[in-house]
């Protein structure tokens, strides 16, 4: 059970230390790999992209969502036709009601309509917050590394890094651990040097809301934070996502951490 004693603005950073063999860590990167799901069929996500390419199946779209590391990903079907019949449909209903359609093809770009051009889209965040994204489109289907949404409101989405969310309750670690657990997610780690600087920003504004909306003037610390880290044996830190520590180069600790609270 492990503890970020310091406040998360404070943290320091350190010189990695010893690194597993290579063959250790290789072996654990090729065991770890993330899955997607189809969520919705015929219907695409418009969150923002951060890759584009053309693919023959599902598979390659995937793996390049992977080295993206996107968290979702729109992908049409070769088989598919190359219009969208929700679009067909709104300039037939259009024409019958005397009302002006959609623009004539050929004003299509890159930049403002990529679902021409590209049959994978990887996106830098999943749906989340009711789908509110999500537009009809025959010629594809969305999928994403989430099978469900985030029980709470208070999700946030840290593009190309996670879904996480802050319970600020009183928990021992293990409470926290079995909460993380029930809500079908687990303690956020910070090994990498992305998740160090993303969640410790998150922190740094959930602190100053809380401070803002209690207005308070006094202590703006706080006690502790719990992450994904445990020692199964001594010394040997593996992360929420059974990755050794030694196998991440970042390190941002204080002096003296990561530790045992026992």
């Amino acid at each position: 059970m492990h503890v970020l004693k310091s406040l998360a603005m404070y943290l320091i950073a350190i010189q990695t230390a010893a690194i597993h063999s290579d063959q250790t860590c290789s072996r654990h990167r090729q065991r770890i790999k993330h899955r997607f799901h189809a969520l919705r069929h015929c219907q695409r996500s418009n969150r923002t992209i951060i890759g584009l390419i053309n693919v023959k199946s599902v598979g390659e779209c995937a793996e390049y969502a992977r080295k993206k590391h996107g968290m979702a990903f729109n992908y049409g079907p070769n088989d598919r036709q190359e219009t969208n019949l929700f679009d067909v449909l709104r300039v037939q209903q259009a024409a019958k009601s005397n009302q002006s359609s959609v623009a004539p093809k050929g004003t299509d770009t890159i930049t403002t309509d990529p679902e021409e051009f590209f049959n994978c889209q990887v996106l830098d965040c999943p749906e989340y917050r009711n789908l509110s994204t999500i537009v009809n489109d025959t010629r594809f289907d969305y999928y994403s590394l989430y099978t469900r949404e985030p029980p709470s409101e208070n999700a946030t989405c840290l593009p190309s890094v996670g879904m996480f969310v802050i319970d600020d309750r009183k928990l021992n670690y293990s409470q926290a651990y079995n909460e993380c657990r029930s809500m079908g997610g687990s303690l956020g780690h910070v090994a990498s040097e992305v998740r160090t600087n993303q969640l410790t920003k998150m922190l740094i504004q959930e602190l100053n809301r809380k401070n803002d909306t209690e207005a308070t003037t006094g202590n703006r610390t706080m006690e502790g934070v719990y992450v994904g880290l445990n020692e199964t044996i001594r010394g040997a830190f593996i992360t929420s996502g059974s990755e050794p520590l030694e196998c991440f180069l970042y390190r941002a600790w204080a002096p003296g951490h990561p530790r045992s609270l026992s």
